[in-house]
């Protein structure tokens, strides 16, 4: 997968995400609106978050490996370590969202199903990345 790939897939689960947690409005009842409109925010800003931080590690670690040759090969395969953890990290959430969802019968809490993939597309961004290296 490219980077341009990459990028449409986020941009593709970032709308996905929005209407999941739009709905999330109608269907969290128990809550007030305004604990509804903040669990709103939090869904589309976990996701955003994980991705930009997972995508913007390479390029801000840019300067402080080109230093040494050290720093260039331990800190690229310290990062090649931290993105294949995002990657597994991410399977782990979704099994972690679904288990805890259909146990607690609680089905609202699989609208955040789109958090991982932003932390999945952001650590095969940063893995890619790497291998451009």
């Amino acid at each position: 997968m490219t980077d341009f790939d990459i990028k449409k897939y986020y941009k593709i689960i970032g709308y996905i995400n929005l209407g999941f947690s739009l709905l999330s409005l109608f269907f969290m009842r128990e809550n007030d609106w305004q604990d509804r409109i903040i669990a709103v925010i939090g869904i589309n800003m976990a996701y955003h978050m994980l991705y930009l931080f997972y995508s913007s590690i390479y390029i801000n670690s840019t300067k402080m490996r080109s230093n040494n040759s050290f720093n260039k090969n331990v800190g690229g395969i310290m990062l090649g370590l931290f993105a294949m953890f995002g990657m597994f990290g991410s399977l782990f959430l979704i099994y972690i969202f679904i288990y805890s969802a259909i146990s607690s019968n609680e089905y609202y809490r699989l609208f955040t199903m789109c958090i991982p993939f932003g932390l999945f597309l952001g650590a095969y961004s940063l893995w890619n990345d790497l291998k451009k290296e």
